[in-house]
């Protein structure tokens, strides 16, 4: 198992001069984005990780308060346990100017690992599936997403557990990789949309059953206690703000839901939240009776999520890095105008605070109809059409037709075009002789 940990990261490091140069690329752009969401510095940018500490520690006074027992909160407990390590730390040692920014600091540290555990994953996966380590750099380290958001929430905790489960899986080394997918459910819930797929590729109902009791078990044995001490404060972690009382955002669903007359994105969250997990599941169901190979299945139901759910704020791409790079058919030119458009949603997110003069489209960004969610809603659609076309070749073979004959009017007008400055030219040069 050594080579799955900090001693194969090592080993790999050292031998491996292109593998060195990627943890130096992430790692400078790494400090960049985490030291831009300092409250010290001007201008700081927003960050999730800042707003917990003024929510919880500076107006909730919840700081070295226990989550899930003294007071509620809306991530899993590997999330809680990182803020509760840097609200103590913070506290007891303020050593950078003061205790929020020492816990901004602290915080950044913290996920550090997890980002060059994230980059050690893929690329032993991709050495391992004989996909270009280019990758990398492509669809995660030189994206505006990284740059943006790669310091913003905890999403690169659930990209390093989900790519270490695949990982694990796909060495046939199950009871870990059931271990590791039930540390990201416990980051977050959305790497448990993997269970139905790697459930499904084990050969017998004996390793499935063993699979799941395995996942379960760690999450119950996590989760138990909290809800023993005080299950009123814990199930708010399933029906509070992270559960089904959560509004439409960022999302082409809300566009529907408005456009057939269910609702805003608070009155019509039910409706969107239905149409969303009803999609899902007929097209997770779709995949999984698919002759694909495991792998791919899971590489299509998480598209399948992103593609259609209800809530999709732009630092949860960071959980479709893995995704991404292990599928080798998505479009470079269409993934970084997602990306693009990810680093938008943000840019326009806060402009009606300071421009209250602005039409509603511009200022409000919940609006479904609104510049921001329709820059969300095209990012999203990039992800869902994935799933229909980056594992079907007859699909790819027809889209590459329709796009010569679309662009071969244009190539014939140069072609003929030049034909005729050539023909001038020889004519030309007739008069001349």
């Amino acid at each position: 198992m050594s080579v799955y940990g900090l001693r194969g990261f090592g080993s790999l490091t050292r031998r491996d001069l292109e593998f060195r140069i990627i943890v130096l690329v992430a790692s400078t752009l790494w400090i960049y984005s985490a030291l831009t969401k300092l409250p010290l510095l001007v201008p700081s940018h927003y960050s999730d990780v800042g707003y917990l500490w003024i929510r919880d520690a500076y107006t909730g006074h919840h700081n070295l308060q226990i989550p899930y027992l003294d007071y509620p909160l809306e991530y899993p407990q590997m999330i809680g346990l990182l803020i509760y390590l840097g609200q103590a730390i913070s506290t007891y040692f303020p050593i950078v100017i003061d205790s929020y920014n020492t816990y901004i600091a602290v915080e950044g540290l913290l996920e550090y690992p997890f980002v060059l555990g994230t980059i050690y994953n893929l690329y032993m996966l991709c050495s391992k599936l004989n996909l270009s380590k280019t990758r990398i750099y492509l669809y995660i380290i030189t994206t505006l997403t990284f740059i943006v958001y790669g310091f913003y929430n905890w999403d690169f905790v659930v990209a390093y557990f989900v790519s270490l489960a695949i990982w694990l899986y796909l060495d046939e080394r199950y009871d870990w990789s059931a271990l590791a997918l039930a540390l990201g459910v416990l980051t977050k819930f959305t790497p448990g949309i993997m269970w139905f797929p790697m459930v499904a590729g084990l050969k017998g109902w004996r390793e499935r059953l063993r699979f799941t009791v395995i996942a379960a078990g760690v999450w119950a044995a996590v989760n138990l206690p909290f809800a023993v001490a005080n299950f009123g404060v814990w199930v708010q972690l399933f029906v509070g703000y992270s559960g089904p009382n959560h509004q439409l955002q960022n999302t082409w669903i809300s566009m529907v839901i408005s456009a057939a007359g269910l609702g805003d994105i608070i009155s019509g969250a039910h409706a969107g939240q239905i149409l969303s997990v009803g999609i899902f599941l007929f097209l997770m169901a779709n995949a999984l009776r698919t002759k694909r190979t495991t792998l791919e299945k899971i590489l299509m139901t998480w598209y399948a999520w992103y593609g259609v759910v209800y809530l999709f704020d732009p630092q949860m791409m960071i959980q479709l890095f893995p995704i991404v790079v292990l599928t080798p058919n998505f479009s470079l030119f269409f993934y970084r105008l997602a990306d693009v458009l990810n680093a938008f949603i943000i840019m326009f997110y806060f402009i009606g605070s300071s421009h209250p003069e602005l039409p509603r489209y511009l200022k409000d960004q919940l609006f479904p109809f609104g510049l921001t969610n329709f820059e969300a809603s095209i990012r999203q659609l990039i992800f869902l059409s994935a799933y229909f076309i980056c594992f079907n070749p007859k699909l790819q073979l027809a889209l590459n037709r329709l796009w010569k004959r679309l662009t071969s009017p244009m190539s014939l007008t140069a072609k003929s075009r030049e034909t005729k400055n050539r023909v001038r030219s020889s004519s030309t040069s007739r008069k001349l002789e």
